[in-house]
């Protein structure tokens, strides 16, 4: 009897897969004939793509395990495949991995290959299905010292659109963290124009109507310093990256919701007083908070 138990312990550990810890979203499950085949990308950048957010998995390392082949990364994969098709998820995005025997502090040092990855059904158009081939986002960030131009605007509205353009941008956040405390220092934010979304009519691209969008990535970037200033100031650092996430979330935000109201009073550069009073506000505060850093649309 003994040794039966022990077969079967044995059988039992030696079948030992990831751990998986899961964090789905309420989703109608795909049906039985739905050909499931999703992309897999790494630490790929979706933003302004039409892709609706379905959950996070995460595999780690297992209680016990005999075989390593069972947390291999083709196993974690297949996980990975499996799971997105009970969400109808088209899309997996690996955004962080740690492969066997790697140093990954403050994860300790595995011989499992562990993950962390998010799912997304994304609508596969003209603009989604480039990006997402290529696995290549065309941007210009504000420390490219790079002017931006019409043609730089990747998407032709057409002429009968309500609106004459849309600038599409972000912050970009970036940061260092202590080998000592964990928590995050030394964030260093930028403004992110994504030419490869960002849409404007033909008979608007005028250089008079450049000085909006010249403008518009001013004031992505004062929002971006404004983070940035914030989170250098901040005591006690922060280590969760959740909290820090939602502190980014709530500037772009911000951003965008400012953003619009340019649109809206200025009315896309008819209302020149209202432009004038944008610019002036915009350049005296960004004068302000880059001290030091050169304008990228200085020539």
């Amino acid at each position: 009897m003994k040794k039966l138990l022990l077969l079967v312990s044995v059988a039992l550990l030696a079948g030992c897969s990831h751990k998986i810890s899961t964090n789905f979203q309420s989703v109608a499950p795909a049906s039985a004939d739905t050909i499931c085949n999703p992309e897999i990308l790494k630490k790929s950048d979706l933003f302004g793509l039409n892709a609706q957010y379905l959950g996070s998995i995460t595999l780690d390392e297992p209680v016990v395990y005999m075989r390593r082949k069972v947390c291999s990364e083709e196993a974690a994969i297949e996980i990975l495949k499996s799971k997105a098709c009970n969400l109808n998820a088209n899309l997996i995005n690996i955004t962080l991995e740690i492969k066997p025997g790697e140093d990954a502090p403050p994860y300790p040092r595995s011989a499992c290959y562990r993950c962390i990855a998010n799912y997304y059904y994304v609508e596969i158009n003209e603009t989604s299905k480039p990006i997402l081939i290529g696995d290549v986002r065309k941007t210009i960030s504000w420390e490219d010292k790079t002017k931006i131009t019409w043609d730089n605007f990747m998407i032709e509205l057409p002429e009968t659109s309500e609106i004459p353009y849309e600038f599409s941008s972000r912050i970009y956040l970036s940061w260092r963290m202590s080998p000592w405390t964990g928590a995050f220092k030394d964030y260093k934010a930028q403004g992110t124009f994504y030419c490869d979304i960002s849409k404007a009519k033909r008979s608007f691209r005028t250089a008079e109507n450049e000085k909006q969008i010249e403008l518009l990535f001013s004031l992505t970037h004062l929002y971006a310093k404004r983070l940035e200033r914030d989170l250098n100031s901040r005591k006690p650092k922060i280590s969760n990256k959740r909290k820090l996430y939602g502190i980014v979330n709530m500037y772009d935000m911000d951003m965008k919701n400012a953003v619009t109201r340019f649109y809206e009073e200025t009315e896309y550069g008819e209302n020149k007083a209202a432009f004038k009073k944008w610019e002036d506000e915009i350049n005296t505060e960004l004068e302000q908070l880059t001290i030091g850093e050169k304008d990228p649309n200085e020539k």
